[in-house]
């Protein structure tokens, strides 16, 4: 029988688009697939080895109602960046899902492969990204 493989493209790099490639690799990796994320453009955020930077913002995100109904405007205030990202964070927890930095380390423990587009690092403009540890 041939091997089942999945490859996943991760090219967002906040909090909330950090765990659908993290959430679908490390449950197919436990279903027996081989499986490969390649992290491109913002994506690049979810290696690094401090995951505590990642937000989730309120404007503009449908699948993330306020629980009470607030004008779009207010959005943008100072601080509701910081608020969505503790609510998820907490909605999460009291869910049981667990954290983009236990889901990585998951995927490891899987051998899931993740590779890092060089691209970025090697383009004709090396400032577009810089490599950071």
């Amino acid at each position: 029988m041939d091997e089942k493989k999945l490859a996943i493209v991760a090219t967002k790099g906040t909090l909330d688009w950090g765990y659908p490639p993290f959430i679908l690799a490390s449950t197919a990796a436990a279903l027996g697939y081989s499986v490969e994320i390649f992290f491109t453009f913002y994506g690049l955020q979810l290696l690094k080895k401090d995951l505590s930077h990642l937000r989730v913002s309120p404007l503009g995100n449908p699948a993330m109602p306020m629980p009470v109904p607030m004008p779009t405007l207010m959005m943008v205030l100072p601080g509701m960046e910081g608020m969505a990202t503790s609510m998820m964070k907490s909605k999460m927890k009291a869910k049981g899902v667990a954290s983009l930095d236990e889901l990585r380390e998951l995927c490891v423990e899987a051998e899931v492969r993740m590779i890092a587009c060089c691209l970025l690092y090697t383009s004709p403009s090396p400032d577009v990204y810089k490599r950071q540890e």
